[in-house]
């Protein structure tokens, strides 16, 4: 396949290249950004050893945040630099034979992480798959994690610290899932807006179909079929 590939400036292997298109058959690079035409990284592509920071507001927010993960991807940018989604992949393979496989598909709020994510998880041939919808509270995420280190970083007892953390992050939550679990139910969780399942339907791994409406607390409290 030949790519072609046009650009107001850049560079492709030191060489620059100004108002022009060259075409290649085959490109070799261990990452690759597209930038706006003022320089600014709106797309990254990486392997495991150039995997971007986490940047919101010109700043690393998580240092070290997937730095020695065995991941590759794909990176994406808002109009501010700011990380807003992307989708990574990767696995490893230990020396007994076992393995895990992942891959993330996410999609972020503005200021804020995912809201929408498709994902895949494979532990050994344990495996979950699925969509996912999240709430995220109307907060910078990056003013966020400050105040969680200066939490951590103060006088507080351990119980104090985890009970302001866990203040802190009210708000997020999976609100919906459609997916199939490692015993090889495939279903759909409604959540309240605390994250507590409040509808589930669920084919089992039996092909039996149910549907099930829970209270705040998880029991069921109607189901079709009723027992």
């Amino acid at each position: 396949m030949v790519n072609k590939i046009r650009e107001v400036t850049g560079t492709i292997g030191g060489e620059i290249m100004t108002n022009q298109s060259k075409k290649f058959t085959k490109i070799e690079a261990e990452q690759l950004n597209i930038v706006d035409k003022e320089g600014k990284v709106k797309l990254s592509l990486f392997n495991e050893d150039n995997i971007p920071p986490a940047l919101m507001d010109g700043m690393d927010i998580l240092p070290g945040h997937r730095q020695d993960d065995p991941l590759s991807g794909l990176m994406f940018f808002n109009a501010e630099g700011d990380e807003c989604g992307g989708l990574i992949y990767g696995n490893e393979k230990n020396d007994d034979g076992s393995y895990q496989s992942f891959a993330s598909l996410t999609f972020d709020q503005y200021k804020q992480d995912q809201v929408v994510q498709m994902r895949y998880v494979d532990d050994s041939g344990k495996r979950s798959y699925g969509f996912g919808l999240f709430d995220r509270p109307n907060q910078n995420l990056r003013k966020v994690i400050e105040r969680e280190n200066e939490i951590k970083n103060s006088n507080l007892t351990d119980e104090e610290k985890a009970s302001a953390i866990n203040q802190l992050y009210e708000g997020n939550v999976e609100r919906a899932f459609m997916g199939k679990s490692p015993n090889g139910d495939v279903s759909v969780s409604l959540m309240d807006n605390k994250g507590n399942k409040r509808i589930r339907m669920v084919v089992d791994e039996n092909d039996v179909p149910k549907i099930e409406f829970l209270d705040e607390e998880g029991n069921v409290t109607y189901k079709l079929p009723p027992e």
